[in-house]
């Protein structure tokens, strides 16, 4: 069984579901369609061989051989090879036949109750399940006419009942092909579902990564800065010092990093997995710019562990993201954190994923966020929900 995705009970997550109606919608067409080749076939052997006992085909010998060689071998050829009979011209060549040869048996040598008639049912539900109704009412309602008026013309012996297994032939063939239309729908729907959860989750690396990656390389700059600058002054204990918290703050990015990688190629069902920066984690942020030499003022109040998580790691990731900023473009400026706000930038920042990430994130977690001048100073508010978001 192939493997498709759809949507579970969680928003922005993709299962594996297999059986239930489900399945049986998008996985049944291929093999209703086999079988229904292989009944119409098995319908016009059945036909063929009781058109040539009724009309006496082989004690006497006639062209009703061949009508009735032409009316089968359309069914059983398109049995085995279905692209021979495609819609379109090879289609509709071979049910014109059929139809024509069909009605000629009815006509060649009468019988009563003509079991040539099985060659319309069959054809009926052919067309029905293989065209859309623009061909399939048509061909229905001349399957349907031609035995009666051939019966009307006194050139056969065709019943009234004939009429009615012709129509539930076709409704058959169109319900069949109804069916698979569904499925197929469905199949697309979930390669849209699937490129979109492969779209997301892109982005989510994306985000967490250039997060990362920013933060790290902020941090171990204004480390190499007190480096540089120890140096020059002679003071080498400051200088290794400076190199010894680059070092750290590598090794804590590395482990961070893992974290991600680790939580985010997860499934559900594969127990804990490791914790994802918090907001309660923004002392130890904090902490980690200011011994790297930014200046920092944190404000933080309320009790930040009760924080959601995703809030608290949109939270986490907005402070860590303007922070960085500021240590790119302000690192002499006094920066304060109040509560989820962030600190302030230059005036004139560079452009970048800095704020639209942020903005993103924010939106993800049922929050706001603008970014702008301030009184000569660049200001960035996250209005983030903590309580009952529906």
């Amino acid at each position: 069984m192939r493997r498709r995705y759809r949507p579970d009970g969680n928003p922005g997550t993709m299962s594996l579901s297999r059986g239930g109606l489900y399945d049986s919608l998008v996985e049944a067409p291929d093999s209703t369609m086999t079988g229904l080749r292989l009944a119409i076939a098995a319908l016009a052997v059945a036909a063929a061989g009781l058109v040539v006992w009724q009309k006496h085909l082989l004690t006497q010998p006639g062209p009703g051989l061949l009508l009735v060689a032409v009316c089968a071998a359309p069914f059983i050829v398109g049995s085995r090879w279905p692209q021979l009979l495609r819609p379109g011209w090879p289609l509709a060549a071979a049910m014109l036949a059929v139809a024509g040869c069909a009605t000629a048996l009815l006509a060649y040598r009468p019988a009563e109750g003509d079991a040539a008639v099985l060659f319309f049912i069959a054809l009926a539900a052919c067309v029905a399940a293989s065209t859309g109704p623009r061909v399939s009412i048509p061909a229905g309602l001349l399957a349907i006419a031609l035995p009666v008026a051939v019966n009307l013309a006194g050139g056969s012996r065709t019943s009234a009942s004939a009429a009615i297994g012709i129509a539930f032939a076709w409704v058959a063939g169109t319900a069949i092909r109804a069916q698979a239309r569904t499925a197929a729908e469905l199949v697309a729907m979930q390669a849209e579902a699937a490129q979109h959860q492969i779209a997301e989750e892109r982005q989510q690396l994306a985000r967490e990564f250039h997060d990362l990656v920013a933060h790290t390389l902020s941090v171990t700059m204004l480390h190499m800065t007190a480096v540089r600058m120890s140096l020059e002054d002679g003071e080498s204990a400051e200088a290794l010092e400076s190199l010894a918290e680059a070092q750290q703050a590598g090794r804590e990015a590395m482990r961070e990093m893992r974290q991600t990688v680790t939580l985010l190629g997860s499934s559900p069902s594969a127990g804990p997995a490791a914790a994802l920066p918090h907001i309660r984690d923004l002392p130890e942020l904090v902490a980690g710019f200011a011994a790297a030499g930014l200046r920092v003022d944190l404000d933080a109040g309320g009790d930040l562990a009760a924080v959601p998580g995703d809030v608290g790691l949109a939270a986490y990731r907005i402070a860590q993201e303007s922070l960085t900023n500021a240590a790119k473009h302000a690192p002499v400026v006094t920066n304060e954190i109040a509560a989820l706000g962030p600190p302030p930038l230059s005036p004139r920042p560079e452009p970048g994923h800095g704020i639209a990430g942020m903005t993103q994130r924010a939106m993800l977690a049922s929050g706001s966020l603008s970014a702008g001048p301030d009184g000569g100073r660049w200001r960035v508010e996250a209005i983030l929900p903590v309580g009952d978001r529906r």
